[in-house]
């Protein structure tokens, strides 16, 4: 599986794809490595953590088939393109978020945040207008309350500020170019290593 639009602006995201049958779902589980995600494939399935589509950290070929007849059992009431499966992130990796509106009196805004299913929850995040520079995607950085565990709080391994820097940078060319409604990456996981886009949403 690809994305068309990531690739066009160099963002990474990992090996991902989308098994119309539970022994493709396995080759494929198999052929990426383990542990990997399952996410159902749906275009009537818009919030997939919060209505159960998402199963993470599956480590064997038994329970890859166990989570693709869990998930298809779960939207049978829905017409399903497929399962999604994806490699999935290290351990100590953050889930981030980055997106972007087009707004009537400023352009496009660019947002970093804490991601995942906590973004609505933490409302951890900061703006600024499109185009930004690397010092502005540096401060939009620091500036995050949750800027302590991107350093590497507790013991924790800082993430790869200069990847997320990039990651922000190119996101900003993106929106500039592309002009959506709405656009967003979420979760973004950031480890020391880098970034890597795990889903993205984009409304024109």
């Amino acid at each position: 599986m690809d994305f068309p639009l990531l690739s066009k602006y160099g963002i990474s995201y990992p090996r991902t794809e989308i098994a119309p049958t539970r022994m493709r779902a396995v080759e494929a589980a198999e052929g990426m490595g383990y542990p990997v995600a399952l996410k159902i494939s749906s275009s009537q399935v818009l919030h997939k953590t919060d209505r159960g589509g998402v199963l993470l950290g599956l480590k064997n070929k038994d329970e890859v088939q166990k989570g693709h007849d869990l998930l298809i059992a779960r939207f049978s009431h829905v017409k399903i393109d497929g399962i999604i499966v994806q490699r999935m992130a290290g351990k100590e990796s953050v889930e981030l978020i980055i997106g972007g509106k087009r707004d009537a009196q400023f352009g496009q805004l660019i947002m970093l945040g804490m991601g995942g299913i906590f973004v609505e929850v933490m409302r951890d995040v900061v703006f600024r207008v499109c185009p930004i520079t690397r010092k502005d995607a540096q401060e939009m950085i620091c500036e995050l309350r949750a800027y302590p565990i991107l350093a590497g709080a507790r013991g924790r391994k800082p993430v790869n500020k200069s990847a997320l820097v990039n990651a922000l940078v190119k996101v900003s060319a993106l929106l500039e170019k592309e002009n959506p409604a709405e656009f967003d990456i979420n979760p973004l996981m950031a480890d020391e290593k880098g970034c890597v886009a795990v889903d993205m949403r984009i409304l024109k």
